[in-house]
């Protein structure tokens, strides 16, 4: 069964860790629509392209440690990667407006002025934010399991205090993740 919506790409942004596929899938689920992860177009486009076109996307094959970078290093490089995915991403989502296929582009690297260039009530754009580095720790090792993730943690939420800033300054929706079991209802009143 189809609902209706009155969106055809919807984004839905944030730091690792946050919820954002969790919620993403949700939204998919109750809409009957796909959705398409960035870091898989971040995959496909490293696999087809060099380090000296796209420096972000290939800079881990340098050698250099994520620790040896920071906090700060880290999120450079997440706004990076960003940045470099732009023109990808941009084609994908005027194909889905083309086409009228809807599709919900979730992940880490959306750059929340980039969801808003499109400037079409046809495209929306969410992020989730969540500022408690222990919250993201259990989240990773719910999700994942292993070993607490203190450091990459911490990235996450330096990552997200830029993603707040640029939200704010573009007046864009952003979304506590917590409290969780609210989280689905939130997101889609915000988009309606």
């Amino acid at each position: 069964m189809t609902r209706e919506r009155n969106w055809t790409v919807l984004f839905i942004g944030g730091a690792s860790g946050v919820g954002k596929s969790s919620l993403a899938y949700e939204i998919a689920g109750y809409y009957g629509v796909n959705v398409l992860e960035v870091d898989d177009i971040q995959i496909a486009v490293k696999a087809v392209t060099t380090r000296d076109r796209f420096p972000a996307i290939h800079y881990w094959e340098t050698g250099v440690s994520w620790f040896d970078m920071g906090v700060d290093g880290n999120v450079k490089w997440l706004t990076d990667v960003s940045k470099e995915l732009i023109p990808a991403l941009g084609e994908l989502v005027n194909r889905h407006i083309e086409d009228q296929v809807p599709i919900i582009i979730e992940g880490d690297f959306l750059d929340p002025e980039f969801t808003q260039s499109f400037d079409r009530p046809e495209v929306r754009s969410i992020f989730i934010s969540e500022t408690d580095v222990d919250q993201i720790i259990q989240n990773y090792l719910s999700r994942e399991g292993g070993e607490r993730q203190q450091f990459r943690a911490e990235v996450s939420v330096a990552y997200n205090k830029q993603i707040t800033e640029a939200c704010e300054q573009y007046r864009i929706k952003l979304l506590n993740a917590r409290p969780w079991d609210t989280l689905l209802e939130r997101a889609m009143k915000s988009i309606e």
